[in-house]
């Protein structure tokens, strides 16, 4: 009987104190997956060669705009030299930010700058992206809100066009509408693309649509998204996926930046995965360029969400610079960054 008593003794304890070890167990896992995202590399991907592209694209250092205002940029576009208007959708007004922005010989940037805001609204209806036609000095700025182009003058501020993509707005769930905007100047035409699937259409279906210079629309095409790495509910605040951005590269083609972000339940060991692929509008078929993933980690904040993307200058070998800017939220409670990073192709 005493063995007995001894062995249902233990079992008390045990049972009281199950609680406890089973707590212990899921912090030391929590521990060794933090140390392990800690340690995943910021590059996932690298670029696959393609004739078309004469070459691997080669990502830029990161580079942490600390000397900025804190901001939601969401989209940039080049000016001339080292000047950059960007979108930010929660700024106070309207209008849009003048960086200068400082790249070296190798395509990374060492320097980001602000040179004050520009006005054109009384109100900012969530500002998303941003396109320039410099030919005609015309800025283009991307409202998701009430999925709308607007076009202003840059030399007065005037607003001189606008029109409202209707299908994302009957159609379009919140905040995955506009995202996007680019200006081509082979086609004369701009570019934008829903971020997420309209209602009805197929989970993996995007329409990106053309326009002419007054906004008229030209044609409608067919993107059709990757699948996501996540196979959790999509598009909800914990796992978005979808288009952040377009660029045209000036010669009938665009790049698209895929992006998937997915939060994690202790917000440690969230991710965002970024994709980039070139296409010709009108052909279903797309060529990957790049890819890479952030994560926050237990003892690093590296995690970006790139939404922006333009053209930068061409370095003296003759390669291509990408600019890109993430969102930051107002670096959100000191852990996310006012990242940006390049790429050279």
């Amino acid at each position: 009987m005493s063995n007995f008593a001894a062995i249902f003794r233990i079992t008390i304890i045990m049972r009281k104190h199950l609680s406890a070890i089973l707590y212990i167990a899921i912090l030391l896992v929590i521990a060794f997956l933090v140390f392990y995202l800690s340690c995943v590399p910021d590059v996932m991907t690298t670029s696959r060669g393609s004739d078309s592209l004469n070459g691997e694209a080669v990502l830029g250092r990161p580079f942490d705009a600390k000397d900025v205002p804190s901001g939601n940029y969401s989209g940039i576009v080049r000016l001339g030299g080292n000047r950059y208007a960007l979108v930010s959708d929660k700024a106070e007004h309207g209008g849009y930010f003048i960086f200068n922005i400082d790249i070296d010989d190798s395509g990374n940037i060492v320097s980001v700058s602000s040179r004050g805001f520009r006005k054109l609204e009384e109100e900012n209806i969530d500002e998303e992206a941003i396109a320039y036609d410099k030919d005609n000095h015309n800025i283009y700025i991307g409202k998701e809100k009430t999925s709308e182009i607007v076009r202003y003058d840059i030399l007065d501020g005037r607003k001189n066009g606008q029109v409202v993509v209707t299908d994302y707005r009957d159609r379009g769930l919140d905040n995955r509408t506009i995202e996007s905007l680019t200006f081509d100047t082979k086609r004369m035409s701009v570019f934008t693309i829903n971020e997420g699937p309209l209602v009805g259409d197929n989970g993996l279906m995007l329409r990106l649509m053309e326009f002419t210079p007054n906004l008229n629309l030209k044609k409608q095409y067919t993107y059709i998204l990757d699948m996501p790495l996540d196979d959790s509910p999509t598009n909800d605040d914990s796992h978005v996926f979808g288009v952040a951005e377009l660029l045209s590269l000036g010669d009938g083609t665009l790049l698209v930046l895929e992006r998937e972000f997915k939060m994690a339940g202790m917000k440690v060991g969230s991710w965002v995965m970024n994709k980039i692929f070139r296409i010709t509008p009108g052909n279903p078929e797309k060529t990957f360029v790049t890819g890479w993933r952030t994560v926050l980690g237990a003892s690093e904040s590296g995690i970006a969400n790139y939404e922006g993307m333009c053209l930068g200058p061409k370095l003296p070998d003759g390669r291509q610079v990408i600019i890109l800017c993430a969102d930051s939220q107002d670096r959100y409670m000191g852990v996310l960054h006012d990242w940006f990073r390049t790429i050279v192709l």
